[in-house]
């Protein structure tokens, strides 16, 4: 089997380009992702949650996401996964206590009439279409090779091990039908696109049922069933898989050395900013400046004394932030302790998360003979004194690349590793003022990370930049500009991430391909 129809990786450099219309991307074959795979099944299999698991990995690209096809290739590894999945799944299928309640005929007529059964009940939801003759045939082949010498349920196991491991289960298909110099998506493909792109599983019987009646055609109507699914639970756990792509937030480690009590709220900041990020973006409809001027947070009790905060009424209810104390999405503990080093702050990996995930800035290739950065010296120097000798100073190759992320980095200063405002560090006075001016329409200062998230909020380019990623988490195509409609109402404020994400089911790439 095949990754692709030859996609290239999706790149940053993409994300920013703008056009007055929006494109459309190229025909591609996606193989599910680990998780795309598991809920798809636990949905066409309830009966069955728990029971196995799917033993692919994920693969991650470079912009954090795991369902960019040009790294969801299939080699000898992963086919065998697939089959140790696809086992695991019909081995739990055939139990005694299992089968009865998925197959009710497997109870009182065990022969092939009930093969068929199943496979026109289950087949079509893995191959997301009705299965042809040819599928039916196919199919019913292994289960009948396998009866010959075994039993039924020998039989039905063999040949739900061949439908799983299908290519038509196996990838999500967006090639469509060739149409003057066009491919037009057939209406399955159409229910399965909206179905991965807004909900992260396989579409719905109902969906599916739409697609068989033609119903899935105006750009408005498709609009309006992907608002539907990003509703649902599935809809909402896509939206958060999209955030914890973007800002790598759940990456904070479970201990820090010199934290003696963070291993006790780490999983807590995550749910922390998940609920933020549900306040604000699910429920408050909100963009990225509503996103990074958020005046309040929503720690658990534990959290709240950890950070030295005011305590919710309850745990991860909203709780608003003393003056100075920041603001939004960077001052969550769980982004700024991600992007830390274990025994101190990294004013490098913070400056990197503002300017790669905010301004869509390009990494520079790091030098194979680059030196390593000194250690800590508590009460002696600070952080941004010790980066700013080893990394600014005349006289090294440094400047040259982190003069454009560490002055971002600095403004996080008053936060130490674990995501705790501070205002000294080691009795040593904090400088956390810096200044933007290279690559972008709107220069600032700013002192502290109060300031720098403000000043950002109101810069075109992290519009742009924030609906770039969302673009490419969405459709997955290193085409550009598919998602140009609603785009400038989404940079200007006028749209939110969630209807903004909606909209792009509107656009001309969902149905057709270049």
């Amino acid at each position: 089997m095949s990754g692709s129809t030859g996609p290239s990786a999706i790149g940053i450099d993409t994300l920013l380009k703008t056009c007055a219309s929006s494109a459309l991307g190229r025909p591609q074959l996606r193989r599910l992702t680990r998780g795309e795979l598991q809920r798809s099944l636990d949905d066409i299999f309830p009966q069955l949650k728990g029971k196995w698991t799917v033993s692919i990995s994920e693969a991650e690209s470079a912009l954090g996401f795991d369902n960019d096809p040009a790294v969801l290739t299939v080699g000898g590894q992963v086919a065998g996964k697939l089959l140790d999945t696809a086992n695991a799944l019909a081995t739990a299928l055939v139990a005694d206590d299992v089968l009865p309640q998925v197959l009710p005929c497997a109870s009182s007529g065990a022969n092939r009439a009930c093969a068929q059964t199943f496979l026109d009940q289950f087949g079509r939801r893995l191959f997301r279409r009705p299965l042809s003759q040819a599928d039916r045939d196919r199919y019913l082949s292994f289960f009948d090779a396998r009866l010959a010498s075994s039993d039924f349920k020998s039989a039905l196991r063999w040949m739900t091990v061949g439908l799983i491991q299908s290519p038509h289960a196996v990838y999500r298909r967006e090639v469509g039908t060739l149409s003057g110099n066009e491919y037009q998506l057939s209406q399955h493909e159409i229910a399965g696109e909206l179905a991965y792109m807004f909900t992260g599983t396989t579409p719905s019987t109902e969906l599916l049922a739409q697609a068989d009646a033609g119903q899935l055609d105006t750009p408005e109507h498709l609009a309006t069933i992907a608002g539907q699914l990003l509703a649902t639970p599935n809809g909402q756990d896509t939206l958060q898989r999209f955030f914890k792509g973007w800002l790598a937030y759940d990456q904070v480690s479970s201990s820090l050395p010199n934290v003696p009590d963070f291993s006790a709220v780490a999983s807590d900041m995550v749910r922390e900013t998940q609920t933020f990020i549900q306040q604000v973006v699910l429920t408050g409809r909100g963009g990225p400046k509503d996103l990074l001027t958020a005046s309040y947070t929503t720690p658990s009790k534990a959290l709240a004394t950890f950070y030295g905060l005011p305590a919710p009424s309850s745990d991860f209810e909203k709780v608003e932030r003393p003056s100075g104390r920041g603001i939004g999405v960077l001052a969550q503990g769980s982004l700024i302790a991600a992007h830390s080093h274990e025994t101190a702050s990294s004013p490098t990996l913070r400056g990197l998360l503002v300017f790669e995930r905010l301004l869509c800035g390009q990494r520079p290739v790091v030098p194979p003979d680059v030196p390593t950065l000194g250690t800590a010296n508590p009460g002696v120097m600070t952080t941004r004194q010790r980066y700013e000798v080893q990394h600014m100073s005349a006289g090294t190759m440094c400047p040259t690349c982190h003069k454009l992320f560490d002055p971002l980095g600095f403004g996080f200063e008053h936060y130490d590793e674990a995501g705790r405002y501070r205002e000294q560090e080691a009795g040593l006075t904090i400088d956390s003022s810096g200044s933007l001016s290279q690559g972008i329409a709107q220069p600032f200062s700013f002192s502290g990370l109060d300031e720098l998230a403000k000043n950002l909020s109101e810069q075109e380019k992290v519009g742009l930049c924030s609906s770039g990623y969302v673009n490419a988490y969405a459709f997955a195509n290193d085409v550009a500009c598919l998602g140009e409609t609603q785009r400038p109402a989404f940079v200007s404020g006028k749209l939110g991430f969630i209807d903004y994400f909606a909209s792009l089911a509107a656009e001309p790439s969902l149905t057709r391909r270049k």
